[in-house]
């Protein structure tokens, strides 16, 4: 059998931190620096990697939760959008990453329909939806990028492995 991806990724790190990092010419500020973003980006790969598809369908459940709640209403446009999304969600894509950017597509197309001649009631509950949607979506992903230090309010966030458990728990249980 073939290393996994698990493997993979810590040879590359390994390579990249003992064997070309230290061959940098360290007067060359930018590449030192480019190399030990590549690093961090693959350590945190290695972190990531046993938890993508749970992610994934963590945020997918969200999403489609959403999506199925929204009845359209409005002119031809938003319910033509309306539609392609319903058809989105009958058949999406079966890996859910995919699925998940193409629903998000279908909703956003059915944002900027509503926007032309959605139903004001429709419109208003859709814009609030999408909204909130974000706001879960972003906090999710704060806490799926907390290893890159950029977050100045980390001490507040689920870690990934709590999230996905408190999500399993909530879908199975």
């Amino acid at each position: 059998m073939n290393p996994g991806f698990a493997v993979r990724l810590h040879s590359m790190r390994r390579a990249l931190t003992t064997m070309i990092m230290p061959a940098i010419d360290p007067n060359n500020q930018i590449a030192q620096e480019q190399a030990a973003l590549l690093s961090a980006h693959l350590g945190m790969l290695m972190t990531q990697w046993g938890h993508m598809d749970e992610y994934a369908r963590l945020c997918l459940a969200d999403l489609v939760e959403v999506a199925r709640r929204l009845e359209a209403k409005g002119g031809s446009a938003t319910l033509a959008a309306g539609d392609a999304l319903t058809a989105g969600l009958q058949s999406p894509p079966r890996r859910a990453e995919a699925a998940f950017h193409a629903i998000s597509a279908a909703l956003e197309e059915l944002v900027r329909a509503a926007d032309l001649d959605g139903d004001a009631v429709f419109r208003a509950a859709l814009h609030r939806a999408v909204l909130l949607h974000g706001n879960r979506q972003a906090a999710r992903d704060r806490s799926w990028f907390i290893q890159c230090g950029f977050d100045v309010n980390a001490g507040e966030l689920t870690s990934i492995d709590r999230l996905l458990v408190e999500t399993e728990t909530m879908t199975n249980g």
